[in-house]
């Protein structure tokens, strides 16, 4: 469905260390320094730092990079064990009551994550698919968003959208339109500004650039995330805590 990720696309895990995410990404730069400058190449190269930062500041996991002819629109696909947030959440702040059985957005009804987090079952990661745009300065309009929806609509079946989670990352802000379309989905969508590497010297600076800026839940992401703790988790860096 989103076709097959070549063994050469690195799996992101985030019990790996910062060094190691980084020697990853110098790896790709030093590999590929004969096509630097392209569009494929800068477009890649800010895949490799979307999936760090999610890997590192949300806790997603099995992070592949699958660009290509057959990725569907789809650039990165993995995993979210939101019971890693949950259970370093919960323990520094009060709960939040009353989390409905059942919540409407859009016109559909949805059980939030929050009532499978706390059952007695194990916790199934949502599934994660995300969409890059490395834009240089341009903002995201209702135009991407849309795109991205479409994206998602065509890799996952209306019944299973819960079981997902949409990520589109770029280094700008979005647009009052872009903002607008976005809540208008009943779709689960996050938007993260994550910058691009920036140059110093002559290279790349991996350590000190390619940071998260920004995490912006639409309204069916946040009523399906709520009492999970995710914003407390950034808020507070809880992703700094050893693992």
């Amino acid at each position: 469905m989103f076709g097959h990720c070549v063994s050469k696309h690195r799996i992101w895990m985030r019990c790996c260390l910062r060094r190691n995410h980084n020697s990853a990404i110098r790896k790709y730069l030093k590999e590929n320094v004969g096509i630097a400058g392209s569009t494929v190449y800068q477009g890649t190269l800010y895949e490799h730092t979307v999936a760090r930062e999610l890997g590192e500041k949300l806790a997603m996991q099995q992070l592949e990079i699958c660009g290509g002819s057959y990725d569907a629109g789809i650039d990165i696909r993995g995993n979210w064990p939101l019971d890693t947030i949950y259970n370093v959440s919960k323990d520094k702040r009060t709960l939040e009551d009353g989390v409905a059985k059942k919540v409407s957005v859009c016109g559909a009804q949805f059980k939030p994550v929050i009532h499978r987090l706390e059952s007695q079952k194990p916790f199934k990661p949502l599934n994660v698919l995300v969409q890059c745009k490395a834009f240089t300065s341009a903002k995201i309009t209702g135009k991407e968003v849309r795109e991205t929806m479409g994206a998602f609509s065509s890799a996952v079946p209306s019944h299973k959208r819960n079981q997902y989670m949409l990520v589109l990352g770029s280094p700008n802000f979005l647009t009052r339109d872009g903002l607008n379309v976005m809540n208008s989905l009943a779709i689960p969508l996050i938007y993260v500004r994550i910058e691009m590497l920036k140059l110093h010297q002559g290279w790349y600076d991996v350590e000190n650039s390619g940071k998260l800026q920004n995490y912006y839940e639409n309204e069916y992401a946040s009523k399906l995330l709520q009492g999970c703790g995710v914003s407390h988790w950034l808020k507070f860096r809880q992703y700094n805590r050893p693992v």
